[in-house]
Formats: C-alpha cells, structure tokens, sequence
C-alpha cells in the first residue's frame, strides 16, 4: 500500500470505527497536491456518494508557501442536513476527536456544473445558484491535532468535515450579500461575525470551489450544497450541547452534538 492510499486508509477506517487517532497517520504530505490525493483515495474509499462541499480560508501566513487562500474538502449523503425552523438536527461526532462548530452560508446548486478547461467566473456561475441559506459547518476529524497540524492534515481528513447542516432560505440576493451573522452555544452568544470577510463572500467561495474541483476533474450536481467558510470563527463544542448558526434575521438553525456509533 502506498503513502497515500496508507493515510486514506488509516482516517477512513477511524471516521467509520469512531475512534480518534492519537497523530497523524503517516508522513505529513509536503504539499497540497500530495494532500488532495489522498483525499480524493479517501473520497474512493466512502460508501456514500458526495453530496457537498465545504469552503475554509488557508492562515494568511502560509498562503505563499502553499500557493493557496481556500482550501476544500467533501460532505457525504447523510452529512448533508437540512433542518427545518424549529427543529434541531442531531449530528454524531468521535468522542476524543476534534470536534468543532462554524456559521456559514450555504449555497445549493440548482444546475449540474461539469468541469471544463477555462476558468469560471462569479458572473457565470450566478445562473447556477438554486439558493443560498443559514448553514452550519460541523467540523470533526478523528485526529484532534488536526488544524494545529495544518492544512495539509486537514485536507487529507475531508477537509476536517463531519457535517454539513443547512437551514433557512435567505434568498440569493440578500444570501450573497454583507450582513452579520451569529454562533450560540446553549444560548449564549460566542461568536459574532459577517459573510463578507477577507477572502470576499460566499460567491468568490463557490468560484474557487468550482475552479478547484474542475483542477481535479469533478464538477457539481444539482441539489450539492458549498459551505462557504467561517463567518464568526471555529467554535470548539462538547458533546451534548447544542449549537445555533444565526444569519441575516433567519430563523436559527439549531444542531445539537451527539456520540457517534461505529458503523455496522
């Protein structure tokens, strides 16, 4: 087995076990093209089809040595929530793993995108967009050190995702828009925000997304919803608790962390 097929497997089998890996499994991949190969083994690897994408900015004082600002990693069939207002979803997470919480807006797409050749731009991407709502990255990995570690760590491992939950509608307009945005843990405000930092918003998210994925000969389909990064921060979280992405004077949409089981 090689190097990469190696890691792919090593966080594989731990993510379907829920069992946390005390350090990286193998030799750290010296680049983000070595990183993004084993995630596309680990993606080979998954019994579930992708059905989503999340958007994370990469420290501003590594982009030179990386030659990157975004980076991106997958969400799986059942990892893709929708939670209606005045629900909450109960998303499983590795007890002893890095578990974590993000508001951040969701872009569902409302037309296939195949990959091609020629570099998108946001203006063609628009007719694209079939909606934009409140979401809630829920960001775990089976190895806790993992963002200490660093991008190449968190790219290898999905991206450091476990989940993706996507609640109310904001519209395209206002969704696309700069407007303030929430994180509540238990009820209690811990992270206030908006959904432009940076790195732009939530459009330029989905125009590096689609760039990125045409490198790597994949497109999106319709009905795929784009993370499009943290809004308020990267907001630790215990299991048991309950978290509230709030966005725009949306109804809050609410996840509350429960133990994940290994897989049958």
């Amino acid at each position: 087995m090689n190097f990469t097929a190696t890691i792919a497997r090593s966080f594989h089998e731990a993510r379907r076990e829920a069992r946390p890996l005390a350090a990286f499994p193998g030799e750290l991949p010296s680049n983000l093209a070595e990183a993004y190969a084993v995630q596309e083994a680990a993606i080979a690897l998954w019994p579930e089809p992708v059905r989503g994408w999340k958007v994370a900015a990469i420290h501003p004082d590594l982009r030179a040595r990386l030659g990157a600002a975004r980076m991106a990693g997958p969400a799986f069939g059942a990892g893709v929530r929708r939670v209606a207002p005045g629900e909450t979803a109960e998303v499983g997470v590795i007890r002893g793993g890095f578990i974590a919480v993000e508001t951040e807006i969701g872009i569902v797409l409302g037309a296939d995108i195949a990959p091609r050749p020629q570099t998108w731009t946001a203006e063609e991407l628009m007719p694209f967009i079939g909606g934009v709502h409140v979401a809630m990255e829920i960001a775990g990995s089976p190895l806790p050190s993992i963002n200490e570690i660093g991008p190449q760590a968190i790219i290898s491992d999905f991206g450091n995702n476990t989940g993706i939950a996507v609640g109310a509608s904001l519209g395209i307009e206002q969704g696309l828009s700069d407007f303030e945005t929430q994180m509540r843990i238990d009820g209690e405000v811990i992270g206030r925000g908006r959904s432009h930092g940076p790195n732009g918003g939530p459009l330029d998210a989905l125009l590096f997304l689609v760039n990125h994925l045409a490198s790597r000969g994949r497109g999106l389909a319709k009905g795929d919803v784009v993370s499009a990064g943290a809004t308020t921060g990267v907001h630790p979280i215990a299991i048991g608790q309950v978290a509230e992405a709030i966005c725009a004077g949306a109804p809050p949409l609410s996840v509350r962390l429960i133990e994940r089981q290994p897989a049958s």
